[in-house]
């Protein structure tokens, strides 16, 4: 199982100072007013983290493969040119993609002392091997599958999802005191498609309802709730993973997407440790917010009409928590409104505290007028500085004087060995984030099928520590 390597004082404070809100297995929650409130009225207010890199697979999370400078490090390890690459690379600075420009820029610092044949031997190999980068979901399944195959492809995708994400994630979740955690999916990840573009039907992975099915039964057992996200939707919703997004423009890639809702909704609309379906996660393709409410409709009538009462979370695409529709108008009840901060610019922490008060203002005036409750389904600070913790504590504190239910982005997150030893950088996106056990990094291209299958799997024995500094901001009132 996933090693936690917690010091006992910090696991008893943990422990000794749980967040209200804990919630028992049989409960339905449901919404009044712009209240979430349990089977007897009782307000609750959701507090937790979301699964990212889990069933929506992006590998700056995980570290699974390589950006464009991890790619030639490791290309100038094999070569014998590691302090050479390493050196330039220092220089040139990190660079995801490998754009034109940067990788101009790398040759003619490695040029200082290489020759310029073995700089093109080096970067021709570099350009066999196209980083799979960010939103990496769709690339990396198709490279696997022109490897091994769609059966090998789920095989070594299925060893990964079953270490990243395990029972004692679940446990470590609830005994900080969160209670619930978001849990973004793509929809080729709950299929087992090979068109990835233009699909026709959804042949469904049983392999990976399974695994949702081993993470309710967890939540239910040490009692906190799941909010089942579509982090992408056939013909996607938003363009993460570098494809033209459809969805809003095809009625066939629409009819797949209610046809999704309605297979979740007809397997999991008895299940009370699920808190909420949140519809489609940053809907930032739709043409206008008419058409983004359009497609919502559609899918809050299907799921209604399978007799499923759940919480459902509608996204505002980033256009802002005014252009939301009224609820009433379109006939929905048991909605929940959502947007996501993710605050590039802040760079103090009175920018945050400047940004806590732009949005309490805007966000408690237009949520009166909606009538539902609130929902800040991903947000976090970037910078491992403690400036930047304050600013996400008063985040969380402005969040907890409207009790606006939260979830962090993300759980847990690699922060690069490579980027550590070359720039000596850390980050704060992950609650866990940490890295204390050797890592055995998959490289997708250069691993045969077996050795991607075991590195995949070992994710469950790799060990990251929590980040205090990030858990202490996330629950401010415990001080």
């Amino acid at each position: 199982m996933l090693s936690i390597l917690l010091t006992s004082a910090f696991l008893v404070a943990c422990n000794s100072e749980k967040s209200g809100d804990t919630a028992a297995t049989s409960v339905r929650l449901h919404a009044e007013g712009t209240a979430i409130v349990d089977a007897e009225g009782q307000p609750i207010v959701l507090r937790g983290a979301a699964l990212g890199g889990w069933l929506f697979h992006e590998n700056w999370i995980t570290g699974v493969d390589y950006p464009a400078h991890g790619r030639l490090h490791v290309l100038g390890v094999a070569r014998g040119l590691q302090a050479e690459v390493d050196a330039a690379l220092q220089v040139a600075g990190p660079n995801e993609k490998g754009d034109p420009e940067w990788l101009d820029a790398f040759a003619a610092e490695l040029s200082t002392t290489t020759d310029a044949v073995t700089i093109e031997a080096l970067l021709a190999d570099f350009a066999l091997y196209p980083p799979i980068v960010d939103d990496s979901d769709l690339p990396l399944r198709r490279v696997l599958e022109n490897r091994f195959g769609v059966e090998g492809r789920d095989g070594v995708l299925d060893a990964f999802e079953s270490g990243w994400i395990t029972e004692d994630d679940v446990r470590w979740i609830a005994d900080q005191g969160f209670n619930v955690v978001r849990v973004p999916m793509g929809w080729r990840a709950l299929t087992s498609q090979s068109d990835f573009e233009s699909p026709s039907d959804l042949a469904w992975n049983e392999a990976a309802f399974s695994r949702l099915d081993d993470l309710l039964r967890w939540c239910a057992d040490v009692g906190i709730w799941a909010v089942l996200d579509i982090q992408e939707a056939p013909g996607g919703q938003n363009e993460y993973n570098g494809e033209t997004s459809t969805l809003y423009e095809d009625p066939a890639m629409q009819d797949l997407t209610v046809a999704l809702w309605e297979k979740l909704s007809r397997r999991y609309r008895e299940h009370d440790e699920v808190a909420a379906y949140s519809l489609l996660a940053e809907p930032m393709s739709a043409p206008s917010a008419d058409a983004r409410d359009a497609l919502y409709d559609r899918i809050v009538k299907a799921i209604r009409a399978v007799g499923d009462d759940h919480l459902l979370v509608i996204h505002d695409g980033f256009r802002g928590m005014p252009t939301l529709p009224d609820p009433a108008a379109l006939g929905w009840e048991g909605v929940v409104y959502s947007t996501h901060l993710f605050e590039w610019s802040a760079e103090s922490e009175e920018d945050y505290e400047g940004l806590a008060s732009f949005y309490a203002t805007l966000f408690a005036s237009t949520q009166e007028q909606q009538g539902v409750p609130y929902y800040i389904g991903s947000f976090s600070t970037f910078v491992d500085a403690d400036w930047a913790y304050r600013g996400a504590a008063d985040l969380v504190e402005m969040f907890e004087d409207n009790a606006w239910s939260w979830t962090v982005w993300t759980y847990k997150r690699i922060d690069d060995p490579i980027d550590a030893a070359l720039w000596g950088t850390s980050t704060s996106w992950g609650v866990r984030g940490r890295l204390v056990s050797d890592f055995d990094r998959p490289d997708l291209y250069l691993d045969d099928e077996e050795t991607l299958l075991r590195k995949m799997a070992a994710y469950e024995t790799v060990t990251l520590d929590p980040n205090a500094d990030l858990v202490e901001a996330l629950f401010p009132r415990r001080r």
